[in-house]
Order: structure tokens, then C-alpha cells, then sequence
């Protein structure tokens, strides 16, 4: 069984993607990386993302990680609280501990990608 699917699929990625977006909204240290965003079409975007990445039914289709986040500034802290806002929303989620774990080694593999200050 894939990660995707222990975590139950499309349907919980995105109740958490939405609860991961709502844990960043409220944090002043990184959402200013979203002003002027629609973020229904970004928590879609990131859904679909992380839907692939962990193991669901449907590639990537999206823009290259390296190339969007090219010259937005990310640095490492900040990639890091990025991360506790997505280890969050899964604990809030119910998501069981191994499971997010798992989850955020997976989106930590794109920290290269995501930090470039």
C-alpha cells in the first residue's frame, strides 16, 4: 500500500494541503511567500503535488519545484517552518505518527529544490 493510499488518498491530501496552507496563512515568518496568490488554486496545485509524490495514481504535471521557486528567497529556517506547518496539519488530521513522518521525509526531499536563499 502506498503512502498516498495509507493516508487515504486524494481526498485527506487536500483536507490537509488546505489545513497545511491555513497553518501558513497565519504565520507571519513565511506567508508573506503567498501574498497575492489565489490560494484555492495553489492548495490545488500543492494537492496534486503531493497526491503524486506520495505514491497516487496520477503524475506530476505541474511546473518544476527548482524553477518556481528560482527567485522567491527561501532559506533553510524557513523551509523548516514550511515543514512544521505540514507536520502539524497531519497531526491535526489524525494522521498517525510513522505516517507523518513518512510523509515529511517526502516533502523534505525537495528542500534543495525549494531553498534558494
Amino acid at each position: 500500500m502506498t503512502l498516498f493510499e495509507q493516508l487515504g488518498g486524494e481526498a485527506a491530501v487536500t483536507a490537509v494541503t488546505a489545513q497545511f496552507y491555513a497553518n501558513i496563512q497565519a504565520d507571519a515568518t513565511v506567508s508573506n511567500f503567498f501574498n497575492g496568490i489565489n490560494m484555492a488554486d495553489q492548495t490545488n496545485k500543492t494537492a496534486s503535488f503531493l497526491c503524486a509524490a506520495l505514491g497516487g495514481p496520477k503524475a506530476w504535471g505541474g511546473r518544476n519545484l527548482k524553477e518556481v521557486h528560482a527567485n522567491m528567497g527561501v532559506t533553510n529556517a524557513q523551509f523548516t517552518t514550511v515543514i512544521g506547518h505540514l507536520r502539524s496539519a497531519l497531526t491535526s488530521a489524525g494522521v498517525a505518527a510513522d505516517l507523518v513522518e513518512q510523509t515529511v521525509a517526502v516533502a523534505e526531499t525537495v528542500r534543495g529544490d525549494v531553498v534558494t536563499a
